[in-house]
């Protein structure tokens, strides 16, 4: 079916497709509203550096190098699964700014505006805590350790809707192909319906007047008044001598090619019926 018989069965049954069309419009809005958006939420803070001189050795070896332990800390498994155990947002991520910076960003995506600000605030407050222990496991007294110090709090910075889009799309492109086939199979039983009732008509019309009851007159076989005897019914003794070689060539033309064993054969027979 091309794309023009389409387009006119479908406006030849516009009462069946354009109600399901308004119906998926509907489920369209109906799903968008039960999908909640996702927040984008981030915050930026930097490593201060110590206020006092030690001998210890820095077991970060730098500020520098301290963002990226710090980073690998954070994003670790055991420190997800710390951040699920406060019934936060586990999707987030901690990086710090380069080789040569000591500033770190951290990103949270979640569906709970409160629930994904604290967990930027959770895992801030936790980098306070891994500089502070590992450098007092190392022995390095407080004045002398790295310090944080929060550019921009946590909050949030965008509203996205991807996934509400995308449900939205398929759920309105699978209702509008449901509706366009409704549309065409109710079009094509429609006219199967026609079509056999008009060759049943056409089958009742086209019965003659004098066949209704059934039966028809049998021609009558008149005999014809010229009809000639066959051979098989002429006697053999009234045939005369003249007409003796039209009978072999008529016994003859019924055996094959005519020999001498047939025309003896004929002989014999009328000389004895003679």
């Amino acid at each position: 079916m091309d794309v023009w018989r389409i387009t006119v069965a479908t406006l030849r049954r516009w009462y069946i497709f354009v109600p399901l069309l308004a119906l998926t419009g509907w489920g369209v809005l109906s799903v968008g509203d039960q999908i909640d958006p996702e927040y984008q939420v981030s915050g930026t803070f930097i490593l201060t550096p110590s206020l006092e001189e030690t001998e210890i050795p820095d077991p970060y070896g730098g500020a520098v190098q301290a963002t990226q332990v710090i980073a690998i800390v954070l994003n670790s498994p055991t420190t997800r699964e710390q951040i699920v155990e406060m019934g936060l947002e586990p999707d987030y991520t901690v990086a710090g700014g380069g080789r040569s910076s000591t500033i770190m960003t951290v990103s949270v995506l979640g569906r709970d505006r409160e629930a994904t600000i604290e967990t930027g605030n959770v895992l801030i407050e936790m980098t306070r805590q891994e500089l502070e222990t590992r450098q007092s496991e190392a022995g390095i007294p407080p004045g002398a350790q790295y310090g944080l110090s929060v550019i921009s709090p946590p909050a949030v910075d965008s509203v996205v809707y991807d996934g509400k889009t995308q449900i939205q799309a398929v759920v309105g492109v699978v209702g509008a192909a449901v509706a366009l086939l409704a549309a065409l199979l109710f079009d094509d039983i429609v006219g199967l319906i026609k079509r056999r009732l008009k060759q049943r008509r056409l089958r009742r019309s086209a019965r003659p007047g004098d066949a209704i009851d059934g039966t028809a007159d049998e021609p009558e076989v008149t005999p014809h008044d010229d009809a000639q005897p066959s051979h098989e019914d002429v006697d053999v003794s009234e045939v005369s001598e003249g007409e003796r070689p039209v009978e072999r060539q008529t016994v003859a033309d019924e055996f094959g090619t005519p020999d001498d064993d047939v025309v003896r054969t004929v002989d014999t027979v009328a000389s004895a019926r003679a």
